[in-house]
């Protein structure tokens, strides 16, 4: 709380705890000797990082991370995650195949390795072997291109540079490398699965942001034993040892400036006495995401040059959000064949129209199937998990749930409640025609909504992943906005917008190009990865 902080002055202040601020107080506190502190608005730290439990700790759920790429000894994402944990978290393998991606007409499974991957589109899709080794040659050209502008930039790439090195000009989007390149609709289906991890359907997303995505689960998926709470446990201490700080329930108001430079937040209580309290450092980072930062923390009166840009970026380029079913089961899944792999269920193989259609499911009638269903089952992912429990996501739009969203936290009215329903309900009848006597095996429902998500993260219509990951986002004089550097001195950005890409990973290297940005010499990245 607040009041028990001894001090209103530190070296860092970061908004919010999501893996952005928990990445760069953690290596700001290891390799700069930084005194942090980390304010976060939600009850329980960590942002999308978090684990929740209900029933008395019998059901363990994370709000956030399903799985992780890149975390097989010597990854990249693996050594960077055990610097900042100080290799106190520990990663459990998945179970092969980690993911299947089902569709009507086939199922498609996905192992974690490139060789077998590659080799099991060509056997079933033999008449386009050179456009798939193709594709396995530009995901890893791109990728690489994409990760080397980041580090070496610490800013998002230019799709235009991109491109130009990959002598296809044209190609800025998913869609247009899959229509290019390949004619059997089931296989641009398949090579577009994992869509759902950045929010955007093929015709929006960045080619390149695909590409890293796929090259980052290329080993398989992984998994934190224990959960993935047990990221803030490791960083926490950090922090500590330090004289850092982390503070929960706390709400940043507001951007302290003097003389056009950020000195400090507001910051207001949002338990108990419900103190205000002013907190100093010279530099403010935040992780609450781009456009809060521009448009909710700094006053109107500071002139930000694209403010009206970023503003119409926004409105054009809305995320979609999200439902999420959290399921408490009685038995294990695996009596229905699961053994941890993630599913991804479609109603077709055009992503297009099941990114149209993710509305349609919602209406009362009950008319229309959900289009798109993430299905994950941590606690076949984690060896500690004491029961069983799944989550079960489908995106939707804000407006769905935008009239309940001035309305306190579980206490929104029988209206809200009744759709909360029919959102299980929904998701119970489609896991009961998959997978017959699923429903039986259920012991205890929880849902999550945009408006939720908006309430716990502050984020503009409960959006999971930050701002969209289109071609414009990638083009620094079209989008200045998802750069580290602020147009205000002193203030810096860190997270997803900053990172590049959606999802911890994203965000993890948003947080690393805020601590090359601050400390301004890349040889301590050399340490970091020693």
């Amino acid at each position: 709380m607040i009041k028990n902080l001894e001090t209103d002055h530190f070296d860092i202040i970061c908004i919010g705890s999501g893996m952005g601020s928990l990445t760069v107080a953690s290596l700001l506190s290891q390799y700069a000797d930084k005194k942090v502190l980390v304010i976060e608005k939600h009850f329980q730290p960590g942002g999308y990082t978090h684990s929740f439990q209900r029933k008395r700790g019998q059901y363990h759920w994370d709000v956030g991370i399903h799985y992780v790429g890149d975390m097989q000894d010597g990854g990249f994402c693996r050594q960077l995650m055990d610097k900042i944990t100080d290799r106190k978290v520990v990663w459990n393998k998945m179970s092969e195949p980690f993911e299947k991606f089902v569709y009507p007409q086939r199922t498609f499974e996905l192992y974690g390795n490139a060789a077998k991957f590659q080799g099991d589109l060509i056997s079933q899709f033999p008449k386009e072997e050179s456009s798939i080794n193709r594709y396995f040659e530009d995901i890893r050209k791109a990728s690489a291109l994409f990760g080397k502008s980041m580090m070496l930039k610490a800013s998002a790439p230019s799709v235009k540079a991109m491109n130009a090195q990959m002598q296809e000009k044209s190609i800025l989007t998913l869609k247009d490398y899959l229509d290019f390149h390949f004619e059997d609709q089931d296989l641009k289906a398949i090579l577009a699965s994992q869509w759902g991890d950045y929010g955007l359907p093929p015709s929006k997303c960045n080619f390149a942001t695909h590409a890293s995505l796929v090259v980052h689960y290329l080993n398989g998926g992984f998994y934190p034993v224990g959960g993935a709470g047990k990221i803030f446990d490791s960083v926490e201490p950090i922090i500590e040892s330090k004289g850092g700080a982390v503070i929960s329930s706390v709400e940043v108001l507001e951007i302290l400036m003097e003389e056009g430079k950020a000195v400090g937040v507001k910051t207001k209580g949002l338990r108990g006495e419900m103190l205000e309290r002013n907190f100093y450092a010279p530099i403010i980072v935040s992780g609450a995401g781009a456009y809060p930062t521009y448009t909710k923390f700094i006053s109107k009166e500071v002139d930000i040059p694209f403010l009206n840009d970023l503003k119409s970026f926004y409105k054009k380029e809305k995320m979609t959000t999200s439902v999420c079913v959290y399921m408490g089961l009685k038995e294990s899944p695996a009596k229905f064949g699961f053994k941890g792999e993630n599913h991804w269920v479609f109603a077709s193989n055009d992503h297009e129209e099941n990114f149209a259609g993710r509305n349609a499911w919602l209406q009362e009638d009950g008319s229309s199937e959900i289009k798109n269903l993430y299905m994950s089952f941590p606690s076949l992912k984690d060896p500690e998990a004491k029961s069983h429990t799944a989550d079960f996501i489908t995106f939707t739009d804000y407006d769905n749930f935008a009239k309940w969203k001035d309305l306190p936290w579980k206490k929104r009215g029988e209206e809200y409640e009744a759709m909360k329903t029919r959102i299980s309900e929904a998701v119970l009848q489609k896991l009961d025609k998959m997978y017959p006597g699923f429903r039986d095996t259920v012991d205890y429902i929880e849902i999550s909504t945009p408006i939720t998500n908006e309430h716990f993260t502050s984020h503009p219509d409960g959006a999971i992943y930050g701002l969209a990951c289109v071609p414009n986002r990638y083009d620094k004089e079209k989008s200045p906005w998802f750069e580290v550097k602020t147009p205000i001195e002193g203030l810096l950005l860190t997270g997803a917008d900053a990172g590049g890409s959606p999802g911890i990973a994203g965000a993890m290297m948003g947080g690393l190009a805020t601590v090359l940005t601050i400390i301004g010499n890349r040889d301590i990245l050399k340490k970091i990865l020693s």
